[in-house]
């Protein structure tokens, strides 16, 4: 019978207890900074978390720190969920339609998600908070391949990156109608050189689940405790 090292334990146990609360940090920020905006103050998130000052000094030294740790942890999220379901197709402008549309949606489907973006002073909510990395390999491929044509790749990943921000940053805003990030997507399509009704196609296809695990900031705050 293996018997486990007492401080092997111990590290494993104390490993988890700083997850835990390094966690609850996270959601208690995200709650924060989605009602008051970026210049919410440490007092609020502790007093949230029901820590003490001296727990969130362990974890983050400024406000800051702790915003951008939010930030990367949702757009760790979303590129974990989206991307391999965008991967599924081989055309740069199919997954350039999937992807934005789906991180639109990912907006929508998350409210306190689209507060905390809308609580950002433009463009400050940039693209480091949609996990919009991969689009940036789909635009070279379709660049490289002449599936979008008469356009940079600069240009290109400036335009997808500009269409999609400001897309999201107004639904976060104020409800849009139903059909918003497929009318968007079509625009930016367009715009990248496809024909209007290559663009419709594939604005329109139908858009496959993603999900993200339980363990996820953006589920864990979905029911988040007031």
């Amino acid at each position: 019978m293996n018997i486990e090292d007492p401080q092997n334990h111990r590290t494993r146990v104390a490993a988890r207890r700083r997850a835990k609360t390094r966690a609850r940090l996270l959601e208690s920020a995200l709650l924060v900074f989605a009602q008051k905006g970026p210049h919410a103050v440490i007092e609020d998130v502790i007093a949230q978390a029901g820590m003490a000052r001296g727990s969130f000094y362990n974890y983050f030294r400024t406000n800051d720190e702790l915003m951008a740790e939010v930030a990367s942890e949702i757009n760790d999220e979303l590129l974990r969920a989206i991307d391999p379901v965008v991967q599924h197709s081989e055309d740069p402008a199919e997954r350039i339609a999937c992807g934005a549309r789906l991180l639109l949606h990912a907006v929508m489907r998350f409210p306190l998600f689209g507060t905390f973006m809308a609580r950002l002073p433009f463009p400050t909510a940039n693209s480091s908070l949609l996990g919009l990395r991969f689009m940036a390999r789909d635009v070279a491929l379709g660049i490289a391949t002449r599936r979008f044509h008469d356009i940079s790749q600069r240009v290109a990943a400036d335009l997808v990156v500009g269409v999609v921000l400001s897309a999201a940053y107004a639904v976060a805003r104020e409800p849009q109608d139903d059909d918003y990030p497929d009318v968007s997507v079509r625009a930016l399509l367009r715009a990248l050189g496809l024909a209007r009704a290559e663009a419709t196609r594939l604005a329109a296809l139908p858009l496959p689940m993603f999900d993200l695990p339980p363990s996820s900031i953006l589920r864990r705050t979905q029911v988040f405790p007031g």
